[in-house]
């Protein structure tokens, strides 16, 4: 994980199939709220959770750069933001722990911060190793539902290790997503207006 005075990375990892405005959300208040100076976004090659079909992975990391591109520089570190192909060069089915030890040995001098989405705080202990991935880094549970922060914050003291972020929520499904772009709905309001051009450029989603 790094020293006390490593830097502090955030690491993002998700489908981002496609990335929407919840997932812009999730990382701007983790950059601020702790203090990162660096943010690696990490699309999936192969998810072992999600059986829905994936758009191919360099699309999906197009939308990504598009999406994320307005953070870099935010937040009182003036955080860096980084796409990441690492699950593509590791090939096979993206597990969260290989990608952490990968990233552990190309950046050594950095303290890793997990962030994740508050629905997969209470499967996260269904999780591939997930008790090397508490020890790999700080697992940063970001509240999607306020209702529910005080039952993640109680979830996350038995796990160890964990933190909640309060944040404002923004309820946004990348299925809802995928379902309206299939009948030629509006989602402008839902995505960064990049990644809706994108979207539309080529075409994606349709039925």
């Amino acid at each position: 994980m790094g020293s006390k005075n490593a830097v502090k990375t955030g690491i993002f990892g998700g489908a981002f199939n496609p990335p929407h405005i919840g997932h812009i959300n999730l990382a701007r208040q983790a950059i601020e709220q702790l203090n990162l100076r660096k943010l690696v976004i990490v699309p999936t090659f192969e998810s072992p959770h999600k059986s829905t079909r994936l758009l191919p992975f360099e699309q999906r990391r197009e939308m990504c750069k598009r999406a994320f591109a307005p953070l870099d520089g935010a937040g009182n570190c003036n955080c860096t933001i980084e796409i990441s192909d690492i699950e593509r060069e590791l090939g096979g089915v993206s597990y969260t722990i290989n990608t952490l030890r990968e990233l552990s040995k190309r950046c050594p001098d950095e303290r890793f911060y997990l962030l994740i989405g508050g629905d997969m705080l209470f499967s996260f202990d269904t999780w591939y190793k997930y008790e090397s991935v508490l020890k790999e880094s700080t697992v940063c549970a970001v509240a999607r539902e306020n209702d529910s922060f005080t039952d993640m914050v109680e979830f996350a003291n038995k796990l160890g290790r964990v933190k909640v972020l309060p944040t404002n929520v923004v309820e946004v499904s990348s299925t809802d997503i995928r379902e309206r772009l299939a009948k030629g709905g509006d989602v402008s309001a839902l995505l960064p207006s990049e990644v809706a051009d994108y979207i539309r450029e080529n075409n994606l989603y349709s039925a």
